[in-house]
């Protein structure tokens, strides 16, 4: 066995030998001593500099560096130990969750999966989710998303019954009608509720929806007219926890 470990040509790894100036090899042995001695002789981290002021003038495309998210205006970004409790108590509800998904008692409530909409089919879980008559209007200003019905919250005998894909298709659906017709207190409960199921590591689908989400919150926070507005805060926490707790670190408000 030892036989077979030998090396193909007799090399020595001595430091010694790298010392020794090696002109133009003339041998296999000479060529591994030369290219060693130039690998010893280098850096481990070699940086080119470069003059790229040359490529100015022959720039044709220009992307810009934004995310597309709004700046909040004086007073309406939350403090940093603000985001921080909110990010650890959405963790701890995260566990919770993760805790009752893996319990086998979670079962008991797959029976409602036959109550719910097919996953499938967007208006049969928009009238489920904010009420038989809704109609898609702007809900900013602090109104019901639903005239006659009451809306279905998102208990969690919903969303036990829900696998990752439909998930992420309602989170798809609720995405839709916030660009369709606003924001509203039970819109600001579905979209959290659906933020602590989805799965980490995020499918590059959930992470294009959770970063369209916070561009939303943040262009409609910029239009809010006072920082007492009742959205605010909801506005805020998803914006937050897209930023911090999914990782998109460049969307994160100091």
């Amino acid at each position: 066995m030892m036989d077979l470990l030998q090396p193909v040509i007799d090399f020595s790894d001595d430091e010694g030998d790298l010392n020794e100036s090696i002109g133009v090899p003339t041998s296999g042995s000479e060529y591994l001593r030369k290219v060693r001695k130039e690998a010893y002789d280098s850096p481990d981290i070699v940086v080119s500099e470069m003059d790229t002021s040359t490529f100015h003038v022959r720039q044709t495309l220009k992307i810009p560096n934004c995310n597309g998210c709004q700046p909040a205006p004086a007073g309406y970004a939350p403090s940093l130990s603000w985001q921080k409790t909110k990010v650890s108590d959405f963790s701890d509800l995260r566990q919770r969750l993760m805790s009752l998904r893996s319990k086998n008692d979670f079962r008991k409530h797959l029976h409602q999966r036959s109550k719910l909409p097919e996953i499938e089919n967007e208006t049969a879980w928009l009238h489920f989710c904010f009420g038989s008559s809704l109609r898609l209007k702007p809900l900013c200003d602090g109104r019901t998303a639903t005239e006659s019905s009451q809306p279905s919250l998102p208990l969690l005998s919903v969303l036990l019954c829900l696998d990752q894909p439909a998930i992420e298709q309602l989170l798809c659906y609720h995405i839709n009608w916030f660009q369709e017709g606003g924001f509203s207190d039970v819109q600001g409960q579905w979209l959290f509720a659906l933020f602590a199921c989805l799965e980490k590591p995020l499918t590059p689908e959930a992470c294009h929806l959770l970063r369209t989400a916070a561009r939303l919150c943040t262009n409609l926070r910029a239009t809010l007219d006072s920082p007492e507005h009742p959205h605010l805060s909801g506005l805020n926490l998803l914006q937050c926890l897209v930023a911090r707790y999914f990782d998109q670190s460049d969307l994160c408000e100091k």
